[in-house]
């Protein structure tokens, strides 16, 4: 008797992924019926072909990855009008400024097209059209018994599909692998490359509390930004060209100005980059042990560094805006998903969820008894491999990629390669070296030789105390022939055609092996590949072979779910969430309200913390025009969230209510659910959102840009 009602029960325990109705990244070519009928119980009112269609404009129409990934836009007009987040532009913003001209202190609003921005290299990418060709590569991959194997056939596959495939005009194909090559899609989009910024608020507006609000709730940001998007004159994507018009999508997102309600429907529509749903509890632990750990301590190192340079001038403070908050967000974020893994007791659950899983298996006479063995081969694997996976990542963090010098030495490498091969032609090495000075523009734009120097020589200090001493470079190879590491680090940013501007386009103008084997910098990072590059081609090889056991996990899972409700991890392709606006409880005694007013701005200011003082007069913006703008509109929340499933790339994502109208702009996450890579946290995990209506607000008062409002439909 047992034996016949264990399994079901199991089964419906273990296979059922979306638990909560508010949980899962949903592709929204193939959004489950039962989710799209869940949606509309909730107060969605639009079908499934609403949000994505490729007969007629939908909702995927309006919406664009930035720079292939890194955040998400989407169309608010007719004339190619691009709403995303402040964040998301912070680089772009600063690479316009100067201590003379500061826009991210003062905020830029372009008055007339002719006053927008260009971005050298911005792009904003189109999904087109995605196809599932999982039932194509399963019956090739099925007997794969090796991750080699395994690969090779997915890539004989995919280019016999390539070859053959018709494209209109600038359109752009790839074979995308989702859940360890267990689905397969093919995804055609457009990529514009000329886009350009239209506005930004001051950063004491946009970035509101600063490092210190980040990852927190309540939130009084106005995180956003605009761009606008241009074509050639006949439609097509282009570089930047003064000829260039503004781009015409087949679909705008409306905007209402309704106000909103707890438990109000919302929706996102994203590009969110990287989740591990179903990443083990071995894989967890060694996260949790060795990898955030590392993260987290060599970003605070730098951060203290450039911290320090950044308070002494204004000019350093902009040329490091950009880099800083990006080490400072990872920093957080590994320390507070460390927190959140221990908070949620997740590696505990997650090992009850395996040994479940393991039962139902064992009890399952028609599963390959190859899997029988999967959770345990996985573990032994992590624990093999806990040395490699330590010095692998501290020499990455570190004396390999820890400087700003470092990552563009290994830019380089290619150059070096062509060098070096006699097959290689002339044109080869002619396009290198186009490439690298393009590179070395932007990295001397915002490069001090004397900062990174002191961030080197603490990076090299952290590699020799914390490094196994029986698998780390020793001394004599890390220094070559000088005497100490302070005489190594004057060498390296005081000789080498890496250390300024002006010694790297005399190596551009005559590059040759000589020249690299003989330089500093270059040889430094070439003695620790020769003596890194075995180390991590073993941890790579693990890792592949733990990928390929993930691969046949995923099988388990995915044969053993209900059809077509098993969403995948995230990884920069589109994807659709749904939930409502509602608060939280974080401990014991506190709730959080969803909802922020000026009046938390103004309690945050009289605080008296340094981080919110700001050069804004928000008594004049809220008590004047506040009051002027809002008579005739409904009184509008500064913030809001939401329990909608999102993660990194989905910054800039719109929040759309029940008719499919843009009410708000995602931006952050919160503290209690930074474990949401890895798990999702129905009580705890929330998006944290700017409500459209302040952003209008601003748009219209603060940078007094009417004709932008104009140009928008709103409701």
């Amino acid at each position: 008797m047992r034996k016949t009602t264990f399994p079901l029960i199991i089964l419906l325990l273990l296979f059922t992924p979306s638990a909560y109705a508010d949980e899962g990244m949903w592709l929204p070519w193939m959004m489950p019926q039962s989710k799209i009928d869940k949606m509309q119980e909730m107060g969605f009112q639009l079908s499934g072909e609403d949000i994505y269609s490729t007969s007629r404009p939908s909702l995927k129409d309006a919406i664009v990855s930035l720079d292939y990934g890194s955040c998400t836009g989407s169309f608010i007009s007719g004339k190619g009008l691009l709403l995303t987040n402040h964040h998301c532009a912070n680089g772009d913003i600063q690479s316009h400024s100067s201590a003379e001209k500061d826009l991210l202190k003062n905020g830029f609003w372009a008055q007339k097209q002719q006053e927008e921005l260009p971005i050298p290299g911005k792009t904003a990418t189109l999904l087109i059209e995605a196809r599932n060709l999982t039932d194509h590569f399963t019956p090739i991959i099925q007997n794969a018994d090796t991750r080699l194997a395994l690969e090779q056939k997915i890539d004989s596959l995919s280019q016999i599909i390539l070859d053959t495939l018709s494209l209109k005009p600038f359109q752009e194909a790839t074979i995308k692998e989702f859940n360890f090559s267990t689905r397969f899609f093919l995804i055609i989009t457009k990529t514009f490359q000329d886009v350009r910024l239209v506005a930004a608020p001051p950063e004491d507006i946009a970035q509101f509390g600063g490092e210190k609000d980040n990852w927190t709730w309540p939130r009084h940001s106005a995180d956003f930004a605009l761009y606008r998007v241009y074509c050639s004159p006949e439609g097509n994507p282009a570089e930047y060209h003064a000829e260039n018009i503004p781009y015409s999508p087949v679909k705008s997102l409306t905007i209402s100005t309704s106000k909103l309600e707890k438990n109000d429907f919302t929706m996102t529509l994203g590009f969110p980059g990287h989740t591990q749903r179903h990443l083990t509890s071995a894989g967890i632990r060694e996260a949790y042990e060795i990898i955030n750990p590392l993260i987290t301590e060599t970003q605070r190192l730098k951060q203290e560094i450039w911290g320090k340079h950044m308070a002494q001038s204004r000019q350093m403070e902009i040329k490091y805006a950009e880099k800083y908050a990006e080490l400072v967000n990872f920093a957080q974020y590994t320390a507070g998903q460390n927190k959140s893994i221990r908070d949620l007791n997740l590696i505990e659950k997650r090992k009850s969820l395996e040994e479940n899983i393991q039962q139902w298996m064992e009890y399952s006479p028609g599963i390959d008894t190859t899997y029988a063995t999967l959770f345990s081969s996985m573990e032994a694997l992590y624990q093999v491999r806990k040395d490699l996976t330590r010095i692998s990542f501290i020499t990455l963090q570190t004396i390999l990629g820890g400087t700003e010098i470092s990552q563009f030495v290994m830019e380089t490498f290619e150059l070096f390669t062509l060098l070096n091969e006699k097959s290689s032609s002339a044109d080869q090495k002619k396009k290198v070296i186009r490439q690298m000075r393009t590179k070395a523009n932007h990295f001397f734009k915002d490069f001090n030789a004397q900062v990174d120097r002191e961030v080197f020589l603490k990076m090299i200090n952290y590699y020799r105390s914390n490094a196994n001493d029986s698998i780390r470079i020793n001394d004599s190879t890390l220094l070559a022939g000088c005497s100490n590491f302070k005489h190594l680090a004057d060498a390296i940013y005081t000789k080498s055609h890496f250390s300024s501007r002006k010694k790297f386009e005399e190596l551009m103008n005559n590059p040759s092996l000589i020249s690299f084997l003989t330089d500093p910098a270059f040889a430094f990072h070439l003695r620790i590949l020769q003596e890194f590059g075995p180390v991590y081609a073993m941890f790579n090889r693990m890792d592949l072979q733990l990928d390929f056991y993930m691969h046949q996990y995923l099988k388990v899972l995915k044969n053993k779910t209900p059809g077509g409700t098993f969403y995948p991890n995230a990884n920069s392709s589109l994807r659709l969430s749904y939930g409502k606006i509602t608060g939280y409880s974080p401990h014991d005694g506190v709730c959080y309200e969803p909802f922020t007013t000026p009046i938390g701005i103004f309690e945050k200011i009289a605080s008296g913390d340094a981080t919110y003082q700001s050069e804004t007069d928000f008594t004049n913006l809220f008590n004047t025009e506040w009051e002027n703008w809002s008579r005739d509109k409904q009184q509008p929340a500064l913030c809001f969230i939401t329990n909608n499933d999102i993660s990194g790339g989905n910054s800039g994502s719109p929040v759309l209510n029940s008719q499919g109208q843009i009410t708000g702009l995602a931006f952050d996450g919160n503290q209690e659910g930074m474990a949401s890579d890895l798990a999702y946290s129905s009580s705890l995990q929330r998006c944290i959102n700017v409500d459209i209506r302040y952003i209008l607000f601003l748009i219209e008062k603060a940078g007094k840009s009417p004709y932008l409002i104009e140009e928008m439909n709103i409701q």
